[in-house]
Protein backbone atom coordinates (compact mmCIF):
# COMPACT_ATOMS: atom_id res chain seq x y z
CA UNK A 1 0.00 0.00 0.00
CA UNK A 2 1.35 3.46 -1.02
CA UNK A 3 2.30 6.19 1.78
CA UNK A 4 1.04 9.29 1.42
CA UNK A 5 3.92 11.77 1.28
CA UNK A 6 2.87 13.44 4.33
CA UNK A 7 3.22 10.89 6.67
CA UNK A 8 6.91 11.02 5.62
CA UNK A 9 7.38 14.35 6.91
CA UNK A 10 9.98 14.58 10.00
CA UNK A 11 7.64 16.15 12.61
CA UNK A 12 8.79 19.08 14.33
CA UNK A 13 8.41 19.17 18.04
CA UNK A 14 8.66 23.24 18.30
CA UNK A 15 10.97 25.79 19.79
CA UNK A 16 11.59 24.11 23.11
CA UNK A 17 13.48 21.14 21.72
CA UNK A 18 16.41 22.79 20.14
CA UNK A 19 16.30 26.21 22.05
CA UNK A 20 17.30 28.31 18.45
CA UNK A 21 14.56 28.49 16.79
CA UNK A 22 13.42 31.77 19.04
CA UNK A 23 16.01 33.36 17.40
CA UNK A 24 16.48 34.49 14.26
CA UNK A 25 19.51 33.50 11.98
CA UNK A 26 21.44 36.24 11.92
CA UNK A 27 20.61 37.14 15.20
CA UNK A 28 23.82 38.66 17.21
CA UNK A 29 23.74 36.58 19.83
CA UNK A 30 23.67 33.00 17.53
CA UNK A 31 25.50 30.67 18.53
CA UNK A 32 28.69 31.08 15.91
CA UNK A 33 29.07 34.66 16.37
CA UNK A 34 28.35 34.54 20.39
CA UNK A 35 31.29 32.11 20.34
CA UNK A 36 33.11 34.45 18.14
CA UNK A 37 32.44 37.37 20.02
CA UNK A 38 34.11 35.68 22.98
CA UNK A 39 37.20 34.19 21.49
CA UNK A 40 37.82 38.16 19.79
CA UNK A 41 37.58 39.49 23.44
CA UNK A 42 40.37 39.56 25.17
CA UNK A 43 42.13 40.88 22.01
CA UNK A 44 39.86 43.64 22.02
CA UNK A 45 39.77 44.47 25.45
CA UNK A 46 44.01 44.53 25.74
CA UNK A 47 43.78 46.56 22.59
CA UNK A 48 41.34 49.21 23.80
CA UNK A 49 43.54 49.57 27.23
CA UNK A 50 46.96 49.61 25.14
CA UNK A 51 46.23 52.35 22.53
CA UNK A 52 42.93 53.39 22.82
CA UNK A 53 43.23 54.82 26.82
CA UNK A 54 46.39 56.80 25.49
CA UNK A 55 44.51 57.81 22.50
CA UNK A 56 41.66 59.64 24.20
CA UNK A 57 44.47 60.54 26.80
CA UNK A 58 46.05 62.43 24.06
CA UNK A 59 42.99 64.30 22.57
CA UNK A 60 42.13 65.43 26.08
CA UNK A 61 45.68 66.55 26.34
CA UNK A 62 45.23 68.78 23.35
CA UNK A 63 42.46 70.42 24.54
CA UNK A 64 44.17 71.67 27.98
CA UNK A 65 47.28 73.49 29.18
CA UNK A 66 48.88 70.61 30.63
CA UNK A 67 50.63 71.08 33.84
CA UNK A 68 52.31 68.63 36.12
CA UNK A 69 52.95 70.86 39.47
CA UNK A 70 49.37 71.18 39.46
CA UNK A 71 45.77 71.01 37.93
CA UNK A 72 45.76 71.31 34.04
CA UNK A 73 43.37 73.89 32.90
CA UNK A 74 40.89 73.74 29.40
CA UNK A 75 41.87 75.77 26.43
CA UNK A 76 39.49 74.44 23.99
CA UNK A 77 40.98 74.66 20.64
CA UNK A 78 43.88 77.31 21.74
CA UNK A 79 46.71 74.39 21.27
CA UNK A 80 45.42 73.56 17.37
CA UNK A 81 45.35 77.19 16.83
CA UNK A 82 48.84 77.56 17.90
CA UNK A 83 49.97 74.81 16.05
CA UNK A 84 48.49 75.44 12.57
CA UNK A 85 49.72 79.52 13.09
CA UNK A 86 53.55 77.84 13.79
CA UNK A 87 55.53 78.45 10.82
CA UNK A 88 57.75 75.93 12.26
CA UNK A 89 54.69 73.60 12.16
CA UNK A 90 53.66 75.07 8.62
CA UNK A 91 57.07 73.90 7.55
CA UNK A 92 57.37 70.67 8.68
CA UNK A 93 54.22 69.84 7.22
CA UNK A 94 55.45 70.77 3.88
CA UNK A 95 58.65 68.51 4.33
CA UNK A 96 56.44 65.79 5.38
CA UNK A 97 54.22 65.95 2.48
CA UNK A 98 57.33 65.83 0.33
CA UNK A 99 58.84 62.88 2.74
CA UNK A 100 55.83 61.20 2.18
CA UNK A 101 55.20 61.20 -1.85
CA UNK A 102 59.03 60.26 -2.62
CA UNK A 103 58.89 57.45 0.12
CA UNK A 104 55.50 56.24 -1.44
CA UNK A 105 56.80 56.41 -5.02
CA UNK A 106 60.13 54.99 -4.42
CA UNK A 107 59.21 52.57 -2.48
CA UNK A 108 56.08 51.48 -4.76
CA UNK A 109 58.40 51.36 -8.21
CA UNK A 110 61.00 49.55 -6.74
CA UNK A 111 58.80 46.68 -5.06
CA UNK A 112 56.78 46.36 -8.08
CA UNK A 113 60.05 45.98 -10.22
CA UNK A 114 61.46 43.54 -7.45
CA UNK A 115 58.57 41.18 -7.79
CA UNK A 116 58.60 41.62 -11.30
CA UNK A 117 61.80 40.77 -11.85
CA UNK A 118 62.08 37.72 -8.96
CA UNK A 119 58.79 36.33 -10.63
CA UNK A 120 60.42 35.54 -13.91
CA UNK A 121 62.24 31.63 -13.74
CA UNK A 122 65.82 32.94 -13.19
CA UNK A 123 68.38 30.49 -12.43
CA UNK A 124 69.49 32.62 -8.84
CA UNK A 125 65.93 33.41 -8.39
CA UNK A 126 65.68 31.51 -4.86
CA UNK A 127 68.77 33.52 -3.94
CA UNK A 128 67.50 36.36 -4.94
CA UNK A 129 63.90 35.95 -3.12
CA UNK A 130 66.13 35.53 -0.30
CA UNK A 131 68.15 38.64 -0.28
CA UNK A 132 64.94 40.44 -0.25
CA UNK A 133 63.52 39.54 2.73
CA UNK A 134 66.81 40.95 4.66
CA UNK A 135 66.27 44.82 4.43
CA UNK A 136 62.72 44.63 5.76
CA UNK A 137 64.05 42.00 8.69
CA UNK A 138 66.11 44.84 10.03
CA UNK A 139 64.78 47.41 12.31
CA UNK A 140 63.78 50.77 11.20
CA UNK A 141 66.70 52.14 13.84
CA UNK A 142 69.33 49.81 12.32
CA UNK A 143 68.42 51.24 9.20
CA UNK A 144 69.28 54.49 10.16
CA UNK A 145 72.26 53.64 11.70
CA UNK A 146 73.59 51.75 8.65
CA UNK A 147 72.73 54.48 6.22
CA UNK A 148 74.34 57.07 8.21
CA UNK A 149 77.70 55.24 8.27
CA UNK A 150 77.08 54.24 4.93
CA UNK A 151 77.03 57.76 3.50
CA UNK A 152 79.30 59.34 6.45
CA UNK A 153 81.39 62.04 4.79
CA UNK A 154 84.98 61.15 6.54
CA UNK A 155 84.42 56.85 6.44
CA UNK A 156 81.10 56.49 4.60
CA UNK A 157 81.41 53.81 2.12
CA UNK A 158 79.74 55.13 -0.62
CA UNK A 159 81.98 58.29 -0.57
CA UNK A 160 85.16 55.86 -0.62
CA UNK A 161 84.08 54.24 -3.74
CA UNK A 162 82.72 57.58 -5.29
CA UNK A 163 86.36 59.13 -4.63
CA UNK A 164 87.85 55.79 -5.79
CA UNK A 165 86.25 56.16 -9.14
CA UNK A 166 87.25 59.60 -9.43
CA UNK A 167 83.85 61.27 -9.61
CA UNK A 168 84.33 63.38 -6.77
CA UNK A 169 87.59 64.98 -5.48
CA UNK A 170 86.92 64.88 -2.11
CA UNK A 171 84.73 63.42 0.41
CA UNK A 172 81.14 65.22 0.58
CA UNK A 173 79.22 65.71 3.77
CA UNK A 174 75.93 64.70 2.31
CA UNK A 175 74.18 64.90 5.67
CA UNK A 176 75.11 68.53 6.13
CA UNK A 177 73.37 69.92 2.89
CA UNK A 178 69.69 70.47 2.91
CA UNK A 179 68.60 69.06 -0.32
CA UNK A 180 70.53 66.11 -0.03
CA UNK A 181 69.73 64.97 3.60
CA UNK A 182 66.30 64.43 2.87
CA UNK A 183 66.71 62.93 -0.47
CA UNK A 184 69.05 60.35 1.25
CA UNK A 185 66.72 60.20 4.75
CA UNK A 186 64.39 59.00 2.05
CA UNK A 187 66.44 56.51 0.06
CA UNK A 188 67.27 54.76 4.30
CA UNK A 189 63.35 54.22 4.25
CA UNK A 190 62.54 53.07 0.66
CA UNK A 191 65.79 50.67 1.14
CA UNK A 192 64.03 48.48 3.79
CA UNK A 193 60.07 49.18 2.81
CA UNK A 194 60.77 48.61 -1.01
CA UNK A 195 61.88 45.13 0.10
CA UNK A 196 58.59 44.33 2.29
CA UNK A 197 56.79 45.96 -0.81
CA UNK A 198 58.10 43.17 -3.20
CA UNK A 199 57.36 40.67 -0.92
CA UNK A 200 53.84 41.35 -1.23
CA UNK A 201 53.70 42.07 -4.60
CA UNK A 202 55.65 38.73 -5.14
CA UNK A 203 53.08 37.13 -3.22
CA UNK A 204 50.33 38.88 -5.20
CA UNK A 205 52.16 37.40 -8.83
CA UNK A 206 51.78 34.08 -7.79
CA UNK A 207 48.13 33.91 -8.16
CA UNK A 208 48.28 35.20 -11.64
CA UNK A 209 47.44 32.16 -14.12
CA UNK A 210 50.34 31.28 -16.32
CA UNK A 211 47.73 30.52 -19.22
CA UNK A 212 46.75 34.25 -19.33
CA UNK A 213 50.07 35.73 -20.01
CA UNK A 214 51.15 32.71 -22.38
CA UNK A 215 47.76 33.22 -23.88
CA UNK A 216 48.50 37.02 -24.83
CA UNK A 217 51.82 36.67 -25.99
CA UNK A 218 50.74 34.14 -28.43
CA UNK A 219 47.54 36.81 -29.62
CA UNK A 220 51.08 39.09 -30.28
CA UNK A 221 50.76 41.53 -27.04
CA UNK A 222 54.03 43.08 -25.97
CA UNK A 223 55.38 42.52 -22.52
CA UNK A 224 54.26 46.44 -21.32
CA UNK A 225 50.65 45.13 -23.04
CA UNK A 226 50.69 41.83 -20.99
CA UNK A 227 51.39 43.84 -17.89
CA UNK A 228 49.12 46.56 -18.01
CA UNK A 229 46.06 44.11 -19.21
CA UNK A 230 47.14 40.77 -17.55
CA UNK A 231 49.10 41.41 -15.02
CA UNK A 232 48.17 44.84 -13.20
CA UNK A 233 44.46 43.93 -12.62
CA UNK A 234 45.30 40.81 -10.80
CA UNK A 235 48.10 43.47 -8.61
CA UNK A 236 45.07 46.27 -7.96
CA UNK A 237 44.16 44.96 -4.50
CA UNK A 238 47.40 44.78 -3.11
CA UNK A 239 49.24 47.70 -4.74
CA UNK A 240 46.12 49.55 -3.21
CA UNK A 241 46.84 48.45 0.32
CA UNK A 242 51.21 48.89 -0.24
CA UNK A 243 49.95 52.54 -1.28
CA UNK A 244 48.23 52.98 1.93
CA UNK A 245 51.15 51.45 3.86
CA UNK A 246 53.92 53.24 1.99
CA UNK A 247 52.00 56.76 2.37
CA UNK A 248 51.31 56.35 6.17
CA UNK A 249 54.63 55.31 7.04
CA UNK A 250 56.25 58.05 5.18
CA UNK A 251 53.80 60.62 7.38
CA UNK A 252 54.43 58.49 10.25
CA UNK A 253 58.44 58.35 9.65
CA UNK A 254 60.95 58.72 12.89
CA UNK A 255 63.11 56.88 14.10
CA UNK A 256 65.40 57.02 10.46
CA UNK A 257 64.82 60.51 10.54
CA UNK A 258 65.85 60.47 14.68
CA UNK A 259 69.21 58.67 13.57
CA UNK A 260 70.72 60.18 10.77
CA UNK A 261 69.83 64.07 10.88
CA UNK A 262 67.49 64.94 14.20
CA UNK A 263 65.59 67.01 12.00
CA UNK A 264 68.61 68.87 10.70
CA UNK A 265 70.71 70.41 8.61
CA UNK A 266 68.56 73.34 10.55
CA UNK A 267 64.79 72.18 9.60
CA UNK A 268 65.44 70.47 6.32
CA UNK A 269 64.43 67.23 7.37
CA UNK A 270 62.02 68.14 10.60
CA UNK A 271 59.24 65.71 9.56
CA UNK A 272 55.79 66.58 11.51
CA UNK A 273 56.84 63.12 13.87
CA UNK A 274 60.38 65.42 14.34
CA UNK A 275 58.42 68.41 15.50
CA UNK A 276 55.87 66.67 17.84
CA UNK A 277 59.26 65.05 19.09
CA UNK A 278 60.89 68.53 19.51
CA UNK A 279 57.03 69.90 21.17
CA UNK A 280 56.84 67.59 23.86
CA UNK A 281 60.44 66.57 25.06
CA UNK A 282 62.39 69.59 24.23
CA UNK A 283 59.58 72.48 24.94
CA UNK A 284 57.65 70.19 27.36
CA UNK A 285 54.51 71.32 25.44
CA UNK A 286 52.38 69.01 26.21
CA UNK A 287 48.90 70.69 25.03
CA UNK A 288 50.52 71.74 21.80
CA UNK A 289 52.37 68.29 21.34
CA UNK A 290 49.36 66.42 21.99
CA UNK A 291 47.53 68.51 19.37
CA UNK A 292 50.25 67.69 16.62
CA UNK A 293 49.83 63.82 17.60
CA UNK A 294 46.03 64.20 17.21
CA UNK A 295 46.98 66.07 13.85
CA UNK A 296 48.88 63.51 12.82
CA UNK A 297 46.52 60.56 13.48
CA UNK A 298 43.90 62.44 11.15
CA UNK A 299 46.06 62.54 8.15
CA UNK A 300 46.97 58.76 8.65
CA UNK A 301 43.08 57.86 9.44
CA UNK A 302 41.74 59.85 6.61
CA UNK A 303 44.37 58.53 3.71
CA UNK A 304 43.29 54.93 5.35
CA UNK A 305 39.80 56.00 4.92
CA UNK A 306 40.26 57.06 1.04
CA UNK A 307 42.32 54.07 0.31
CA UNK A 308 39.75 51.61 2.17
CA UNK A 309 36.84 53.76 -0.56
CA UNK A 310 38.77 53.12 -3.28
CA UNK A 311 39.21 49.42 -2.90
CA UNK A 312 35.45 48.95 -2.53
CA UNK A 313 35.18 50.81 -5.86
CA UNK A 314 37.05 48.91 -7.50
CA UNK A 315 35.84 45.59 -5.95
CA UNK A 316 32.71 46.64 -7.05
CA UNK A 317 33.68 47.58 -10.47
CA UNK A 318 34.94 44.47 -10.96
CA UNK A 319 32.09 42.39 -9.61
CA UNK A 320 30.17 44.47 -11.92
CA UNK A 321 31.93 43.92 -14.57
CA UNK A 322 32.03 40.28 -14.26
CA UNK A 323 35.70 39.90 -12.48
CA UNK A 324 39.47 40.98 -13.49
CA UNK A 325 40.44 41.95 -16.62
Amino acid sequence: MATSPRSETPTTHGPSSTGRASRPPGSLFSGDRRFGLLLAAPATIAVLLLIGGPALQTVLYSFQKVSFNGPSSWVGFDNYARVFASPNFQHSLGVTVQYALGFLALSTFLGLAFALLLNEPLRLRWLGRTLLIIPWAAPWLMVGIMWKWFIDADVGWLNGMLYQLGVIDDYIPFLADTRMALLFTILAAVWRQASLTGLLILAALQTVPHELPEAARVDGANAWQRFRYVTLPFLTPVLLVVMVTNLILGFLQFDVIFVMTQGGPGNATELLSMYLFKVLFNFSEWGAGSAVAVILGVIAFVIGLVFVRIMYRTDSLNRTTGGVG
